[in-house]
């Protein structure tokens, strides 16, 4: 049996006010249900989606300020190692900067007692020619050779160094016996030739 706007409007005061209220909220559940609820739940992941991002790009330019960072700093490293590249000789050189370092030897009024280079020694892009040393003489003009080997305009380095008071029969009034290595760095040429190529 349907009911009628006549039917509704006998019902006391009570019962319109609860069929109005019940209308209310039938239409307040549909409006949450299919309108708001949906779009407030786009909303939420919206704002946890612009979150998400945020960060993303607060990474990424982290990330870039530090791509920066490290290509200033290899700039820096690749002037070094053209500073140190300079310094090291290459393989054509080194009989005359050992001729150098004899000659210093000698201008600082030493007697050599061995000079002996020997074989290469061989790293990634350099290899150590070490040399033995023995000479004879006094306590400044060791000091002085020593100088002149620091001050070379290549790379050289004095190791294992004993010095001595010398004995026999040339041993004169302060006269010292100084044994020595001295190492000197060879750069190494890039070959493009392949061990078969050589072989050929």
């Amino acid at each position: 049996m349907a009911i009628g706007l006549e039917d509704i409007q006998r019902l006391s005061a009570g019962k319109k006010l609860l069929i109005l209220l019940a209308v209310l909220l039938l239409i307040g559940y549909f409006y949450w249900f299919y309108l708001f609820q949906p779009v407030f739940e786009r909303r939420t992941r919206l704002v946890a989606d612009l979150e998400t991002v945020n960060r993303q790009i607060a990474v990424r330019q982290q990330v870039m300020g530090q791509i920066e960072q490290h290509k200033q700093e290899i700039a820096a490293l690749k002037e070094e190692l053209k500073i140190i590249l300079a310094k090291l000789p290459e393989q054509k050189e080194i009989p005359r900067l050992l001729t150098s370092v004899s000659e210093a030897g000698r201008s600082a009024g030493l007697d050599f007692i061995l000079f002996e280079p020997m074989d290469p020694v061989p790293r990634e892009f350099y290899a150590e020619i070490p040399v033995r040393i023995t000479v004879a003489g006094g306590y400044n003009d060791i000091a002085v050779f020593f100088d002149s080997i620091a001050n070379l305009p290549r790379i050289a380095t004095i190791t294992d160094m004993e010095i001595k008071k010398e004995k026999g029969k040339t041993a004169g009034a302060g006269m010292l016996k100084a044994d020595c290595f001295m190492k000197i760095y060879m750069f190494l040429e890039e070959t493009n030739e392949k061990p078969d190529e050589k072989k050929q």
